[in-house]
């Protein structure tokens, strides 16, 4: 009934199921134009009474980033999706309207997600995308000096596979200190995280409920101008889907790994 397109879905979501969200004062996102590669490795597996079946997917992103400030505590960020690209071995939504897509989201100097506004006409199956490039920036903390560590939890609802889903991310953070970033200097910042989730709502026309967790570690890299140089995650999520109707269940358990580069 679900097949690939559900795995699929499930998939896109790690890009932003633990992403990181923290807000503070020292530095700040400066204004300019980066253009990134973003490429995912997904495997996984997902179970139901008939039985058992594997799958991969890789999603491969070209974007575009413009910081601009648009007011004293607002950076305006626009994403431009250059191009987008899944692997799968079998069906994929439509993808084709996604192609030179500009996202628009606003955040505080350091990071903190306030809102995103995505193209009209995106399939409900990939609102995990307009979530992901919404929280593209990562969050930053103080003045980031080596063995600084704090702990962020955030609470929101988020659409995930077409549900309405409470969700809660306990991330932590460790400023691990300097290093080089393709040639330039960076702050390296480690994180772990999980996270919980509750929701329902309908999947291709049927009563869904829906509960996952997940867990991930990476880190991300910053300069001391304010620039974003990418980072490496890496997230273990499960998801029990149960169809209401059937009374019957869906278990997916999902191993990803998430590259970002900032690319010339």
């Amino acid at each position: 009934m679900f097949a690939l397109l559900t795995r699929l879905s499930v998939a896109l979501v790690l890009v932003s199921a633990v992403a990181s969200a923290v807000s503070a004062q020292g530095i700040e996102y400066a204004p300019g134009t980066t253009k990134f590669h973003v490429s995912s490795a997904m495997t996984g597996s997902q179970t139901t009474p008939a039985g058992t079946a594997n799958f991969e997917v890789g999603l491969d992103e070209r974007l575009t980033l413009k910081l601009m400030k648009h007011a004293k505590d607002t950076v305006m960020a626009t994403m431009t999706l250059d191009t987008i690209s899944i692997k799968s071995g079998g069906p994929t939504p439509d993808i084709s309207k996604l192609m030179g897509a500009k996202f628009v989201s606003l955040v505080s100097p350091t990071g903190k997600f306030y809102s995103v506004k995505a193209p009209e006409g995106i399939d409900p199956q990939l609102a995990s995308i307009t979530e992901g490039l919404g929280k593209f920036l990562p969050a930053i903390r103080g003045k980031l000096t080596k063995g600084q560590t704090w702990i962020d939890t955030v609470s929101a609802k988020v659409n995930q596979m077409g549900m309405e889903v409470d969700r809660t991310t306990i991330s932590n953070f460790t400023v691990e200190g300097d290093t080089i970033v393709n040639g330039e200097k960076a702050i390296k910042i480690a994180r772990s995280a999980s996270a919980k989730g509750v929701g329902a709502g309908n999947m291709q026309g049927t009563p869904v409920t829906m509960e996952m967790t997940g867990v991930g570690t990476g880190a991300f890299y910053i300069t001391p101008k304010g620039a974003y140089l990418g980072g490496l995650s890496k997230d273990d999520v499960q998801i029990k889907l149960t169809v209401l109707v059937q009374n019957m269940e869906i278990t997916i358990k999902q191993n990803g790994t998430t590259k970002i580069e900032a690319i010339k």
